[in-house]
């Protein structure tokens, strides 16, 4: 799967690089809960093996996953770990632990405060550019700390692309929206 190794190396890099120094927290869109099983499966191995980090799972159809033993994944834990400034975690669950990659589908693109995080993937993208702003939204929010944010979107292959003309419809759309 090539894209899926695009996408490790983009998380490497992001790592190895951070957009802010010391920032490692990376939240992973899909529109699919079957391919977010399938990147938690890959991402949640490459990032623990390799860096030590620990992965969550968030989808609207099944609960949570996380590779931190004896962890409740509920929605609510998982988003305090992964942002746990914007979500006071020192109060509310201080012995949590660290989670600093997320992926999830947009059963949590509206209404969560994660602007700990500076790296935003789109693995795939939405054909309505106003959930793609609704995402991004999630770590673009006043009272980051973070001096830089990254969005990256991950675009069908030319062959479907030309197929659907998805990219230019929905980067027209979204200069519109600005």
């Amino acid at each position: 799967d090539s894209k899926l190794q695009m996408l490790l190396a983009t998380i490497g890099d992001k790592i190895e690089n951070p957009v802010n120094p010391g920032n490692r927290k990376i939240l992973l869109f899909t529109a699919f809960s079957d391919t977010a099983e399938y990147l938690y499966e890959h991402v949640s191995a490459f990032a623990k093996e390799k860096y030590g980090l620990h992965t969550a799972l968030v989808t609207g159809s099944v609960d949570g996953r996380s590779t931190v033993p004896k962890f409740k994944a509920d929605l609510n834990n998982v988003l305090t770990c992964f942002s746990p400034i914007a979500k006071d975690k020192a109060a509310l669950m201080p012995e949590g632990p660290d989670i600093d990659l997320l992926i999830a589908t947009d059963c949590i693109s509206e209404g969560q405060n994660l602007q700990d995080c500076d790296c935003l993937i789109n693995y795939d993208i939405h054909w309505n550019p106003v959930r793609l702003v609704q995402r991004f939204g999630r770590i673009d929010r006043i009272g980051s700390r973070n001096e830089q944010i990254q969005l990256i979107n991950f675009w069908p292959d030319m062959q479907l692309d030309d197929y659907i003309n998805l990219k230019a419809r929905v980067e027209t759309r979204m200069k519109a929206l600005v």
